[in-house]
């Protein structure tokens, strides 16, 4: 039974991004959006893209010192994009201290139902040992992600 809910809400998850996305691609060329000047997610391909295959979880997970961030993106997103900067400043500010991983909901829809994504961009903080200790929706701030990562070091 778990298994059959959580094949159809990863469907609908799926159906939903989807349908975002291609809403989104319609209207980018008439897009306030698309004209941002922060770089690309593809351009801050600095922090590692996360794979939703069982060897990059375990991975993950084996980071027994660190917290792991999983920054839940898509490309179309401009928080996403606007908001790229901030993550890689905080990545260099945590650089030993925290593992950030970016994953793309599009690409990797099964890891996003996992950690039940219902919006981007959404940061997803996870212990060591790999259980949930906090999570943000929406574009954030710089001081509001480094009162976060404070908190949680």
């Amino acid at each position: 039974m778990k298994n059959a809910f959580l094949v159809l809400f990863t469907m609908a998850v799926t159906v939903v991004v989807m349908a975002c996305s291609s809403t989104n691609k319609e209207t980018s060329g008439a897009s306030a959006l698309s004209t941002l000047d922060a770089p690309s997610i593809e351009q801050s391909a600095e922090v590692d893209s996360v794979q939703a295959d069982s060897v990059a979880m375990q991975e993950m997970n084996d980071s027994k010192d660190k917290i792991v961030v999983l920054d839940f993106y898509a490309t179309w997103c401009g928080p996403c994009k606007a908001m790229a900067p901030t993550m890689e400043k905080m990545e260099k500010k945590y650089a030993g201290k925290v593992e950030f991983r970016k994953v793309d909901v599009d690409q990797e829809p099964e890891l996003a139902a996992q950690y039940n994504i219902r919006g981007v961009p959404t940061i997803v903080v996870l212990s060591p040992g790999g259980e949930i200790l906090d999570s943000m929706v929406g574009a954030q701030t710089e001081d509001e992600l480094d009162k976060m990562f404070t908190m949680l070091l």
